[in-house]
């Protein structure tokens, strides 16, 4: 049973699906909860989760919010837990709000794993199945670094406090300038909670302020799709350098016709795949590492092949 369901029918849709029960060649039931809907990085998730449920012979249920943020996502996780599936792989759209309803999901019977993102107290989770993103950041810094010849004024687009990866994405990047590049001027970090035209109207604030900007560093997709936007409206793509996390399709297109110069690419149909492999050891009574490390990696604009490798494509929709 693999399918992905929308807040409006979430509960009764999964009580359904808990009602009917698992099939005699169904290995165990599963929940994955994404950090929101529309997401490249999400729908890839999902589609490289679901080729390997099918594979292990397990029951899956996909379900997320519209909106990666923590009041949207808590009545699904709240429906995860009505529905009682044996395991739970869920990413949390913040690391304290989304502690209570997760920490009643793992009461009431459900082994919890974290996916992607994780929360500020792990004591109860089966495992977390993460990327090291302090360390993207600091990739991410250090490929800015080398486009702008160490030397300029760079400003972060991310998320509000409260998102782990996001928060330790901008971690890295502000590290890794303070520790090597005294010549960098860090203007710090704006926030965009998700919105490529609050993105957009950063960088065209940001270029008003500061004309002499000389690179920005997007924490996540959707900031950097707007920021595109900005730097095209502001006529700045080329003169303002660009790195941004993660490897959706517009972002690919946009490295490959010069308004990124870098992208740093996770790995979320295997972060998929890893969280239903994860949920079979655990339904089998196998135990599990408490962190599973997945692969991140900088695509530079001379390496189209390898942003095509890494490109998020949603090929199971």
């Amino acid at each position: 049973m693999n399918t992905i369901i929308k807040t409006a029918a979430l509960a009764s849709a999964l009580l359904a699906s808990s009602a009917l029960g698992v099939t005699a060649q169904d290995k165990g039931t599963v929940a994955l909860v994404l950090g929101s809907s529309g997401s490249p990085f999400y729908q890839a998730m999902q589609c490289g989760a679901q080729a390997k449920a099918e594979e292990l012979g397990l029951s899956l249920t996909v379900s997320a919010a519209d909106q990666f943020a923590a009041d949207a996502q808590i009545p699904v996780v709240n429906a995860v837990t009505a529905a009682g599936p044996q395991v739970a792989a869920i990413v949390p759209t913040d690391m304290q709000a989304l502690l209570p309803p997760m920490r009643e999901l793992s009461d009431r019977g459900a082994k919890v794993i974290t996916v992607d993102q994780t929360l500020a107290d792990t004591s109860f989770l089966q495992t977390q199945i993460l990327t090291d993103n302090e360390a993207g950041g600091a990739l991410a810094a250090d490929q800015l670094a080398a486009l702008i010849g160490e030397t300029g004024k760079v400003l972060v687009i991310t998320q509000p406090p409260g998102s782990l990866a996001q928060d330790a994405r901008a971690a890295g990047f502000e590290k890794a300038l303070a520790e090597k590049y005294p010549n960098i001027t860090y203007l710090g970090a704006q926030y965009q909670s998700n919105d490529p035209q609050r993105a957009a109207e950063i960088v065209t604030s940001s270029l008003s302020a500061h004309p002499d900007l000389a690179g920005i560093f997007s924490t996540n997709d959707q900031g950097a799709i707007g920021a595109i936007t900005g730097l095209r409206q502001a006529g700045a793509v080329g003169q303002v350098k660009m790195v941004a996390y993660d490897a959706a399709s517009a972002e690919v297109a946009a490295l490959k016709n010069g308004e990124i110069q870098a992208l740093i690419a996770q790995n979320p149909k295997l972060e998929g795949e890893v969280a239903m492999e994860v949920a079979a050891k655990l339904i089998a009574g196998e135990t599990v590492e408490a962190v599973t490390m997945t692969e991140i990696v900088a695509i530079t604009a001379d390496q189209p092949e390898l942003a095509d490798q890494y490109e998020y494509i949603a090929d199971c929709m």
